[in-house]
């Protein structure tokens, strides 16, 4: 996919003296501006970072380990991503104290050189350039989308999660349709700008929890924790619509496609990476513009095959908020929802079904109107976010009322809602998140 950045673009303008050299041999790859300042020239690029070094030595190393240009040149595995020495290098004016700073990151050896001679010089200088540094290597430069590799290391996360927990976790592939075109017939700055306004496009309909990332040219992923594979084609389809809503700036309109896997158990990154590659690459064969499900799996999950792993929703002691009120009401609404699954499990009549929704909403109203009170005499920094959260909730409960009444609910996506939507992602999330007012304490109280 997505090769390593060029070492160029990454150091030019770090308000610090950079080095870059190969992990593999030490070589030197490029250095920055600082560096040329700090010692009157660049480095000389091809030369082992050790050779400049000795090359470059003033004196005697202030500082341990005096076997550091030796543990250096072996490019130990153990190298960590703070070793550091002090020493005596040249300088334009003569001995310059330095301090050398190592850090390895893809496949790169990045030195960072200090100037310790002038006492206004301190390390944050150098936290503040290696935060840079971070931050850079952590995000698209033309998107702001998470990289591929700090992408997959947000999956590796959640897939511990998942199998820690239960929570499903689902893989959205899109990748932009005939894409090359645009690049051929405006150029490469438009095509830029088609991938901006992409990822603007699923960033606005994606959640918070949601992670994004560019996986390389045209095709960019969406990670989707806590949500099963109905979910994740709900989602690719909102997707799919926002692309194809309007025309685009220069390119005019557009459509992409989409695969979607949910995780296995039995599977690592790689198989459900290459499961939801397979799904989207149907979705290319078959007219492109379209939302395919991965091939193993249906595109209509059975809803009774969801229900084995929501049985643990029901209200444990450890869902207390330790609030009388907010703690019956939740347990309530746990109460109503396994009751609606309850239903959904011996298919019970559909009458009966939307008299037990309209319940809920009730339910679910009144809480809500009695949890922003609450916010409010605590004078919770983020009750507005948490009533956009009701409002949201409280809109799909009433879709899904409607829905029932006509007779046209799936079961999948009433589940979808009652253990995702409001148990796992509220109950369980932001209703906890208010914890430290609600028994006097706030994250700057000690």
């Amino acid at each position: 996919m997505s090769a390593c950045p060029d070492p160029r673009t990454i150091i030019e303008h770090l308000p610090v003296a950079l080095a870059v050299a190969r992990a593999t041999d030490g070589r030197l790859l490029s250095s920055n501006r600082g560096f040329a300042a700090l010692f009157g020239a660049p480095a000389t690029l091809g030369m082992p970072l050790t050779d400049w070094l000795r090359h470059a030595d003033a004196g005697d190393r202030i500082g341990p380990p005096p076997d550091w240009p030796a543990h250096l040149a072996a490019l130990h595995p153990d190298i960590r991503p703070h070793d550091s020495v002090e020493c005596l290098l040249r300088g334009p004016a003569g001995p310059l104290h330095i301090r050398v700073q190592l850090q390895v990151a893809d496949g790169l050896l990045i030195a960072c050189f200090v100037d310790l001679t002038d006492h206004e010089t301190r390390e944050d200088i150098l936290r503040q350039a290696l935060a840079e540094l971070e931050t850079r290597s952590a995000t698209d430069a033309l998107t702001g989308l998470l990289t591929r590799r700090r992408f997959e290391e947000a999956a590796a996360s959640e897939m511990q999660r998942f199998r820690r927990f239960g929570h499903p976790i689902t893989l959205i592939m899109a990748d932009i349709d005939h894409f090359k075109l645009i690049n051929d017939r405006l150029g490469h700055q438009a095509g830029d700008r088609v991938l901006v306004e992409f990822a603007r496009r699923i960033l606005a309909e994606c959640r918070d929890l949601d992670v994004i990332g560019r996986y390389g040219g045209e095709e960019f992923l969406v990670l989707l924790p806590s949500t099963p594979l109905v979910g994740g084609l709900t989602l690719a389809a909102k997707l799919r619509q926002a692309i194809a809503a309007a025309p685009f700036p220069d390119a005019g309109p557009l459509s992409a496609s989409f695969g979607v896997a949910e995780c296995q158990a039995d599977e690592d990154w790689h198989a459900w990476l290459h499961r939801t590659d397979k799904a989207l690459y149907r979705a290319k064969r078959q007219g492109r513009n379209l939302v395919v499900a991965a091939p193993e799996r249906h595109d209509q999950p059975h809803a009774h095959a969801e229900l084995s792993r929501l049985d643990r929703l029901g209200w444990e002691d450890g869902h207390t908020l330790g609030h009388p009120l907010m703690d019956h009401q939740h347990k309530e609404l746990f109460t109503l929802a396994q009751s609606l699954l309850e239903m959904i499990r011996r298919d019970g009549p559909t009458a009966d079904l939307h008299v037990a929704i309209r319940e809920l909403a009730h339910t679910t109203e009144r809480h809500f109107r009695d949890e922003e009170a609450l916010l409010g005499e605590i004078a919770y920094p983020r009750t507005d976010q948490h009533m956009k959260a009701h409002r949201l909730l409280a809109a799909k409960l009433d879709a899904l009322s409607s829905q029932s009444a006509r007779g046209v609910l799936p079961a999948a996506r009433l589940i979808e809602f009652l253990a995702y939507d409001l148990v796992d992602h509220h109950a369980l999330g932001p209703d906890r998140d208010y914890l430290p007012w609600l028994d006097g304490r706030t994250p700057e109280t000690p």
